[in-house]
């Protein structure tokens, strides 16, 4: 039996622990959330035990695994305790908002010997799965470019907004566009330059980051992609993301739709596939949860003693923060940033 204890007990901490209880041989023994009503209703439903923070949990819950679901400027020092005290990790995307953070927490990962994971869901979402697989078998022949989306309504499930403050969430480009940054490292490695632009949220223009960003990247083999993020959509707008990706033989697209709210009534999706003969194929892939498979996958490696290939390691974690780093340096100054 792996034992996890989740810290924070909001809309993500709720997601885990709720994969949890269809996983076997796993079980969620403590919760820490600094709202004590809301950390202890969330421990109660779950038989598990609260702590108002993570130095008690550690001192008194035995754990395999922490997940790490709080607000992103708090990831550097919960990774940290967690690893120093030779807990495994699954830390929420982002990694951090800095690189220097984002070194210490691998720093103390290697030191301690543990698993550690970021959470890029769409690297076990199955479309993006075998969006992959297609590219890697050169059925289409080399890819060229790629363009992601990733768009929607402000959230109205953060507490105080904490994603929009640049210092705290780093804005829609980290907060939201970061997904798609792992995802096209993922599937065409080391960028070497950036140009971005973006939109500072209107209701945070003292203290926020772009609310909408646009990157353009040059990967370091030739390839080029174009990803746009942002969440300051209005009305009941459908949470939209969505993946094409130009080979030499022909095109692959995705495009997935769902209610406000990404969890909310999602429309049925098919990866499209066209080729340059005028040919044109549905793939109807099985769907799976990738949250599920996230944890499943971490769970084996935990158990069996195997290192982290398949999902970001924090080593993939921090390359998605250079990059976002890199955009928001751009679209600030109107300027190539080269990494």
């Amino acid at each position: 039996m792996i034992k996890f204890g989740i810290v924070g007990a909001g809309v993500m901490g709720h997601t885990h622990a709720s994969t949890l209880g269809k996983i076997k041989d796993s079980q969620v023994v403590a919760i820490v959330d600094k709202l004590e009503d809301r950390g202890k209703e969330m421990a109660e439903s779950l038989n598990a035990k609260y702590y108002k923070n993570l130095d008690e949990l550690l001192k008194n819950t035995d754990v395999d695994c922490i997940n790490i679901c709080v607000p992103t400027f708090e990831h550097p020092q919960m990774a940290i305790k967690a690893a120093n005290a030779g807990k495994n990790i699954l830390c929420e995307k982002p990694l951090a908002l800095s690189l220097e953070e984002a070194d210490e927490m691998i720093k103390a990962v290697k030191i301690n010997k543990v698993k550690a994971m970021t959470g890029y869901e769409l690297r076990f979402w199955p479309e993006y799965v075998k969006i992959k697989e297609i590219v890697d078998s050169g059925f289409l022949g080399e890819p060229i470019h790629a363009f992601c989306q990733r768009v929607m309504v402000s959230p109205n499930w953060r507490v105080d907004n904490w994603d929009k403050i640049e210092k705290l969430g780093g804005g829609a480009a980290f907060d939201l566009q970061s997904h798609d940054i792992d995802t096209l490292i993922w599937l065409f490695g080391k960028p070497e330059f950036v140009k971005a632009q973006g939109v500072l949220d209107p209701d945070y223009l003292k203290q926020g980051g772009f609310a909408h960003i646009f990157t353009t990247i040059q990967f370091k083999n030739g390839k080029s992609a174009f990803a746009e993020g942002g969440q300051i959509f209005k009305g009941n707008f459908p949470f939209t993301m969505a993946l094409r990706i130009l080979c030499e033989k022909g095109t692959i697209e995705f495009i997935f739709k769902s209610g406000k709210n990404y969890d909310e009534k999602p429309q049925r999706s098919n990866i499209i596939i066209y080729e340059n003969d005028g040919s044109v194929h549905t793939l109807d892939v099985e769907q799976k949860d990738a949250v599920f498979d996230e944890i499943s996958y971490l769970i084996d490696c935990i158990k069996k003693n195997k290192p982290i290939k398949t999902a970001a390691t924090f080593e993939d974690g921090r390359a998605a923060v250079e990059l976002m780093l890199a955009a928001i340096k751009s679209a600030k100054e109107q300027t190539v940033v080269k990494l």
